[in-house]
């Protein structure tokens, strides 16, 4: 598994705020970007109904129009960065084999930890029962069926994958926001580079080697 050197693993400094506020007919999906946005400026902790209402200068009846309450509100950022995997565009454009399309979904997995590192967490734990948590693992694990994998095979290559990414993309999550928002700086220790970006990659490779080391054939392509 190999990445762009453009797409390093480093701390992204949130975008600028939005000169003007998002105008005309909200729906679902418009509102999780705009709560997203928020959240990367401001924490999670500062994400309310009334906060999001100033954001996009609307009533905060509007917004109930659209999620309930503020745990939907979260299930639809959720749903948001979910989209941006786009798991089903990287099935399409794989090679055909369960190693390519893990490869892709981890890769934009971790583009998607340097895009949103407040918002990420959301996501990275978030039950696996949660209803867009749910379908999304499933479709996944579908596909890597139709590359000829059991069932089984399927969701151990999955939850493998998934442990992994998620406890590296926390944790390096957790220290970029936190360095943004108390203002320090990187501390340069002996084991820095446990966090650097191609420990990730390698880290993704051991993981993919260590599954196929359990399989017997491996089914070459997609159905």
């Amino acid at each position: 598994m190999r990445y762009d050197s453009a797409h390093a693993l480093e701390a992204r400094p949130p975008s600028p705020r939005r000169s003007s506020r998002i105008r005309g007919a909200l729906d679902r999906a418009s509102i999780a970007a705009a709560a997203i946005e928020l959240v990367e400026h401001l924490g999670i902790e500062r994400l309310t109904m009334r906060a999001l209402a100033t954001e996009l200068d609307c009533g905060t009846m509007t917004l109930y129009t659209h999620v309930r309450n503020r745990d939907d509100l979260l299930t639809a950022v959720v749903e948001r960065l979910i989209s941006e995997v786009d798991a089903d565009r990287i099935a399409a454009e794989s090679d055909g084999t369960w190693r390519g399309l893990l490869s892709g979904v981890l890769g934009s997995y971790r583009d998607l930890a340097m895009r949103h590192p407040r918002s990420f967490e959301l996501l990275a734990l978030a039950p696996y029962d949660l209803p867009p948590v749910a379908p999304h693992l499933e479709g996944v694990v579908a596909t890597l069926e139709r590359t000829g994998l059991s069932a089984d095979e399927a969701r151990t290559a999955l939850g493998l994958a998934d442990a992994f990414a998620t406890g590296f993309l926390v944790v390096w999550a957790r220290t970029a926001t936190r360095q943004d928002t108390l203002g320090t700086a990187r501390t340069e220790t002996s084991l820095g580079d446990l966090r650097a970006p191609e420990m990730y990659d390698r880290g993704v490779e051991a993981v993919l080697l260590g599954f196929e080391a359990t399989l017997g054939d491996v089914a070459p392509s997609l159905a």
